[in-house]
C-alpha cells in the first residue's frame, strides 16, 4: 500500500481530520497485510507516549517512524525499511533520530543487508547530538555487524573493540568480547594473518594472535597447546585473560586426540574410476606432504568399493584398526548409509545423499556442489545491495539444478527474478541473451515506427534497465561470448556474477580477456598463490588438472576433514580452511565457503572488499 500525502489539498492537510487520517491509514498498513506475524518485542526500541504534534508534516514523520518500529518488532523488516526510507530527516525531531537509527540498523541487519545498514546509519547519525554511553555501545555494535556483512573485517573489529571499551559494565563487556571473538572465527587464516600484520592497536593485536592460535587446532593440532602457552606468556594482562572464550579449554583436550588410521572406500573400476583415482592420488599426496613437513600423518588403507557390500567393507576396516572411513563415492551408496541409524565407524562420504535431514550421526557428507555455489552468489549479491536478478543457465539437468538453487535462495532472501532463460538446443546463447534483456521488444517498437512513418529512422536496440545484475552458470567457452554480447546489446555496465564453471583453473589471458569484468567464486587452490601441495599435484598430473583439478583439491580436503571429525562433533560451528574453500557443516553436510575473484585484462584477480564502489561510504561511517 502506498500512502500519497500530496493527494490532499493544503487546507485539508492542516486539519485535525488529516492528522487522524494519517494515523488511521498507517495503522491500516500495519494490520492489513496478509498473514499472521509473531510478536517479538525489541527492548532497545521504545515508543513513548506523546501528544499529536501541531505541525502536520512533523506528525506524519513521527507516525511513520512509530509504524516502522512496530513492523520491526513484528519481524516485518522489509516493510519497516521501506517506510523508514520515506522519512524526511529534516522534518523529524532531533530526539527521534536515534530511534530511527536503531530500527533501521536492526531491520537491515536482520536481512543481512550490511550496505543498507551503513547507509541508513550514516543518514540518521548526521543530525544527532553527542550520544550517551549506552547509545554509543549499541552504535558501535551496529556498525561492527554491518562491516562484517560487507567484508570490511578490520573496520568491524575496531568497532567491536570500541564497543567493549566504551562500557564499564562487566556483562556488556563480556557480550562485546564474545561478539568480537565470533567475528574473528568467521575469518580464514589468511585474513587473520593479513590483519595481524597491519594492526597497530595492541589489544586488538592480542585478540588476532589468540584467533591464530585457535586456528592451529584445524591446521596443526599438535602445536595448539604450545602456541596457547606462548600466547598466555606474551599477553598476561590482556582482556582475553578475563574473558577467555569457553571453547579454548575443550580445544586443549581435543588437540591431544588424533586420528591414527583412515580407511578409504573407493571403486577401482567402473564409471567412477577416473574420479576415484584423482581422489586417491590426492589423499596420498596430502599424506606425503604432511610427512615431508614433519607433521603427524595417519595411516591410510584403501578398500575396493566397486562391487563389495558396504557391511563387508566396514567389517574388514574394523578388523584392520581403522578409526575413520572416507567414502563411499557413489551417490546410491551414500543414500543407503543415510537410511541407517548408525554406522560401525565414523564416516565422511564423498558425495551428498538425497535426504538433507538425515539422522545418522555417524555420517558426514562432502562433495563439490555447484548448487552450493549458486547459493553463495545469491547471498553475495544480496549483501552488496542488489535486489533484481537476471538468470542465464545452460539447457540441461545440470543447468536447471543450478538455476533453481539460485532462484530459491534469491527469493528467500527477498530478491526479485526479473527474467530467466536457458540456452542450448532450443535457444542459442545470442537469442537467449536477447530475450533475457527483452531486446526484441525494442526491435518490435522500431518496426511499428517504420510502419507508421514509412521511414527507417536511426535505431539501436535498447535492453531492459530494470535489473541489478546477471547470474550465469556457463563453461569458459560460453562465458567468453557473454560479455562481448552484452556490450553489443548496450548492456556492458550490467554486473555479471558467475559460478566457478567459467574458470578452468589455468591462466589464459589472451582468451579470457573476453570475460573481463565477470565476478566469480572458486576454490582457494585456484585463486591463492604459493600453495605447495597444489603445485606438487599440478606437476605430478599436469594433463589431468583441467578436468580433475577440483577433485584433487577435494581429496586433499577429505584427508583433512576425516582427521577433524571428532572436532566437528564437539564444535559443530567450527570452520576449517581447506583447498576447496572454508569448510563448515550444517546437519553434518559439509558446506564450502568459496573465495571471490574477477577477470581483469584476461587475468584472475582477487575481488577486493570495495569492488562494488562503496569505499566512500565505509570511510564516511568509520570516521563518525
Amino acid at each position: 500500500m502506498t500512502l500519497k500525502l500530496s493527494a490532499y489539498p493544503p487546507h485539508f492537510r492542516q486539519s485535525g481530520f488529516y492528522r487522524l487520517g494519517v494515523l488511521c491509514l498507517l495503522l491500516l498498513m500495519l494490520v492489513g497485510c496478509s498473514g499472521k506475524t509473531k510478536e517479538t518485542p525489541i527492548q532497545q526500541i521504545v515508543i513513548n507516549e506523546r501528544s499529536v504534534n501541531a505541525n502536520p508534516e512533523i506528525e506524519t514523520q513521527l507516525a511513520r517512524l512509530e509504524t516502522a518500529i512496530r513492523l520491526t518488532q513484528q519481524q516485518r523488516y522489509q516493510e519497516s525499511l521501506d517506510l523508514l526510507q520515506t522519512l524526511q530527516t529534516s522534518l523529524l525531531p532531533i530526539n527521534h533520530h536515534w530511534q530511527a537509527l536503531q530500527v533501521a540498523a536492526i531491520s537491515s541487519l536482520a536481512l543481512d543487508d550490511g550496505w543498507l545498514a551503513l547507509r541508513l546509519i550514516d543518514r540518521f547519525i548526521q543530525q544527532l547530538p553527542n550520544l550517551n554511553q549506552q547509545q554509543q555501545y549499541l552504535f558501535f555494535g551496529y556498525k561492527a555487524d554491518a562491516f562484517m556483512l560487507t567484508g570490511f573485517y578490520s573496520n568491524a573489529l575496531q568497532q567491536r573493540h570500541n564497543q567493549a571499551l566504551i562500557t564499564q559494565d562487566k556483562n556488556q563487556q563480556q557480550v562485546a568480547y564474545q561478539a568480537l571473538w565470533l567475528n574473528l572465527l568467521k575469518m580464514n587464516g589468511e585474513t587473520l594473518r593479513d590483519l595481524q600484520e597491519k594492526e597497530n592497536q595492541p589489544l586488538l593485536l592480542g585478540w588476532l594472535e589468540l584467533a591464530l592460535v585457535r586456528q592451529m587446532i584445524t591446521e596443526q593440532p599438535e602445536l595448539f597447546i604450545s602456541r596457547l602457552k606462548a600466547w598466555h606468556k606474551t599477553w598476561p594482562y590482556h582482556p582475553a585473560q578475563t574473558f577467555m572464550p569457553e571453547e579454548i579449554e575443550l580445544l586443549t583436550k581435543l588437540s591431544q586426540q588424533q586420528v591414527q588410521h583412515l580407511g578409504v572406500f573407493l571403486p577401482e573400476g567402473g564409471a567412477m574410476a577416473d574420479s576415484a583415482n584423482a581422489l586417491r592420488d590426492a589423499l596420498i599426496a596430502r599424506q606425503l606432504d604432511a610427512l615431508n613437513k614433519g607433521y603427524p600423518a595417519p595411516k591410510i588403507t584403501f578398500y575396493n568399493a566397486e562391487s563389495a557390500l558396504l557391511d563387508d567393507l566396514y567389517n574388514q576396516a574394523k578388523k584392520d584398526g581403522v578409526e575413520v572411513v572416507i567414502g563411499p563415492l557413489a551417490k546410491a551408496q551414500v543414500d543407503l548409509l543415510e537410511r541407517r541409524s548408525n554406522l560401525p565407524l565414523p564416516t565422511l562420504a564423498l558425495n551428498y545423499g538425497n535426504d538433507e535431514k538425515f539422522r545418522n550421526k555417524s555420517l558426514y557428507q562432502f562433495g563439490l556442489s555447484a548448487e552450493n555455489e549458486a547459493e553463495q552468489i545469491a547471498l553475495k549479491a544480496w549483501q552488496n545491495g542488489f535486489r533484481r536478478a537476471l538468470v542465464l543457465t545452460p539447457e540441461s539437468n545440470w543447468g536447471t539444478r543450478i538455476e533453481q538453487s539460485f532462484i530459491d535462495t534469491w527469493q528467500k532472501l527477498g530478491g526479485e527474478i526479473t527474467h530467466s532463460r536457458q540456452y542450448g538446443k532450443t535457444l542459442t546463447l545470442d537469442k537467449s541473451l536477447r530475450e533475457l534483456l527483452e531486446v526484441q521488444l525494442s526491435e518490435q517498437r522500431h518496426r511499428r515506427i517504420i510502419n507508421l512513418l514509412g521511414k527507417r529512422p536511426h535505431f539501436s536496440p535498447r535492453p531492459r534497465e530494470d535489473s541489478d545484475f546477471l547470474f550465469i552458470h556457463a563453461t569458459s567457452a560460453d562465458a567468453r561470448q557473454i560479455k562481448p554480447a552484452l556490450s553489443f546489446l548496450r548492456a556492458s555496465n550490467l554486473p555479471v556474477l558467475a559460478t566457478s564453471s567459467v574458470y578452468s583453473g589455468a591462466s589464459d589471458p589472451s582468451r579470457d580477456k573476453d570475460m573481463d569484468g565477470i565476478i566469480f567464486c572458486d576454490i582457494p587452490w585456484y585463486l591463492e598463490e604459493g600453495n605447495t601441495l597444489e603445485q606438487t599435484v599440478r606437476q605430478a598430473w599436469p594433463d589431468k588438472m583441467v578436468n580433475y583439478g577440483r577433485l584433487y583439491a577435494m581429496g586433499a580436503d577429505a584427508y583433512l576433514l576425516a582427521q577433524r571429525l571428532p572436532l566437528l562433533n564437539a564444535l559443530p560451528e567450527i570452520r576449517i580452511d581447506g583447498a576447496t574453500g572454508r569448510l563448515s557443516q550444517t546437519n553434518r553436510r559439509i558446506k564450502r565457503e568459496l573465495q571471490w575473484a574477477q577477470f581483469n585484462k584476461g587475468k584472475v584477480e582477487s575481488l577486493t572488499a570495495d569492488a562494488f564502489d562503496k569505499q566512500q561510504l565505509v570511510d564516511q561511517i568509520t570516521s563518525d
